[in-house]
């Protein structure tokens, strides 16, 4: 028993040589991701066999002299507890530091504070960034800024046809009629609708930058060449087809490039961006009847080329492309086929189109014909209309979570409906102003609410750019066919038959949404969508 103190002391210092271990085993363990792993224990030394011995998971022999080293585990799951157990081995009964009856173990533990099995758990792994939109920031504002210029020479120079309608009507295609001449601006507006089908997938391949290219010099080219035209089929070429096919490339990049880079603000950046195409209603008829008197209709339009090339130029130096998408989108969604809601809102959307750019054309020329308004204000009347529109296209954004989408959009291609009925009683200035700011307010409306309302009824978000394409190319007839149906009125039957039309599709669209909206929520009107 003499030689008891210092057994004592080994057991302690096998104890704090145990714990520094621990924490190395944690480490390694974390390095290797040994999840699941055997490793053999280590062999008991030959020169030391065991007298007695307690079973356990894992061992660590003990021995007098020299003092073991060895640390064996048969598993390891760094998700749980790691229970390690002691074994002592003595070589001779004087070696032992207890009595009869004694258990070595529990002996051990009191003299050291343990409670005889060590638990320990891997270090948490250390926390990673998440990854994701930076929801605002100095680049993401930029993609606005870059998408805003896109639907600036977009969506804003279709709106802004009505200006070089009334131009080739009195000047330069004098000899065509009314329906001939609107052919131009419908095949303009049909390319850049329809082409949106092939270009999504030429987007999600990651090609959005060289889309950006083909686009502006499209644009800037068919803009210089339509400067030098002189009949029909020259126009039909330059400002229709070439210029179309380049608006039809960067249609999709207006709304497609903004989704990587906001999440709970995106519908505000949207919004921002989707008020280019107002301010490009708003600037550029101003700009064309303002300095085509002073510098004719040659330089006019160049001049409209270099705002082109020049704002489209910030779009490309701003705007940073996602990656690839690894998901390659069908250009057919087939389950499309079988969804109610989505046909009805398609059908609805193409009846909303057959009649909303009626107004938008052939407006400057009704208020000249009927002498509402002098010829001072008949110039800014297309900029007032499209101003107007940069109000609906922002301000019911953020209404849409108290008051739904679908019920604002019901609510907005109503108003169209009115609006458009109401032009043909109009006869002197006030009541035209306030019905052409009343019909430029609820035509913004639908264009922010309509893709939104797309997104709404796809239950697969992954397919909503494939759903979106395949809209867009049905809507385009419509585009196509709308203004010179409305073109076709007004020569045959007068002004008003073309309101008429406006009002009667514009009133049947706003009941399609109803029913689709009827459809979507099993004709619960008290939910909101």
């Amino acid at each position: 028993m003499s030689e008891r103190p210092a057994e004592q002391a080994l057991y302690l210092s096998l104890i704090h040589s145990f714990r520094r271990r621990r924490w190395m085993i944690s480490r390694s363990v974390n390095q290797a991701g040994l999840d699941n792993e055997s490793v053999r224990p280590t062999p008991q030394p030959q020169s030391s066999p065991p007298i007695e011995e307690r079973t356990a998971r894992h061992t660590i022999p003990v021995v007098a002299s020299p003092p073991p080293a060895a640390l064996a585990i048969t598993a390891v799951d760094t998700t749980q507890p790691i229970r390690i157990e002691r074994t002592m081995e003595y070589t001779s009964d004087k070696e032992k530091p207890y009595g009869p009856g004694e258990d070595p173990m529990q002996k051990l533990d009191e003299e050291s504070g343990s409670d005889g099995i060590d638990e320990f758990k891997s270090p948490p792994p250390s926390p990673t960034k998440p990854t994701g939109p930076p929801n605002g920031g100095l680049k993401a504002w930029m993609q606005v800024l870059g998408s805003f210029f896109i639907y600036f020479n977009t969506w804003g120079l279709v709106a802004s046809f009505g200006t070089f309608q009334v131009y080739y009507e009195g000047h330069l295609l004098k000899e065509h009629s009314s329906f001939a001449i609107s052919t131009i601006g419908s095949l303009q507006s049909f390319l850049m609708v329809f082409l949106g089908l092939f270009a999504g997938p030429i987007f999600d391949l990651g090609y959005a930058k060289q889309l950006l290219w083909v686009g502006t010099t499209l644009i800037v080219t068919g803009s210089i060449l339509q400067s030098l035209s002189h009949n029909l089929w020259q126009l039909l070429l330059t400002q229709g087809l070439c210029v179309g096919v380049g608006q039809g490339s960067l249609a999709v990049l207006g709304v497609a490039i903004l989704s990587p880079w906001f999440t709970t603000k995106l519908p505000m950046a949207t919004g921002i961006a989707a008020a280019g195409s107002g301010v490009g209603g708003l600037v550029l008829p101003i700009l064309f009847r303002s300095i085509q008197p002073e510098i004719g209709f040659r330089w006019t339009v160049r001049t409209m080329a270099l705002i082109a090339l020049t704002t489209l130029s910030i779009s490309i130096v701003t705007m940073e492309p996602p990656k690839p998408s690894a998901f390659r989108r069908p250009l057919i969604d087939r389950t499309a086929f079988k969804d109610a809601p989505y046909l009805l809102f398609v059908a609805a959307c193409c009846l909303v189109f057959l009649g909303m750019y009626t107004p938008f054309v052939y407006i400057p020329g009704y208020a000249l014909a009927r002498h509402a308004v002098s010829t001072e204000i008949d110039k800014y009347l297309l900029a007032i209309l499209n101003g107007a529109s940069i109000v609906g296209r922002t301000v019911p954004i953020l209404f849409t979570a108290q008051l739904g989408r679908m019920n604002m959009l019901i609510v907005a291609v109503a108003a169209l409906s009115i609006s458009a009925f109401c032009l043909s009683a109009v006869t002197h200035t006030p009541a035209l102003l306030v019905t052409v700011i009343f019909y430029g307010t609820s035509s913004g409306a639908f264009f922010s609410l309509q893709p939104a309302t797309f997104s709404l009824l796809t239950e697969d978000k992954k397919y909503i750019g494939t759903r979106l394409g395949m809209a867009y190319a049905v809507m385009s007839v419509a585009l196509l066919l709308g203004s010179p149906v409305g073109g076709a009125l007004v020569r045959s039957v007068g002004y008003i038959s073309a309101w008429i039309w406006a009002g009667v599709t514009l009133g049947l669209g706003s009941i399609t949404i109803a029913c689709s909206r009827g459809m979507a929520t099993k004709w619960d009107w008290k939910k909101t969508l």
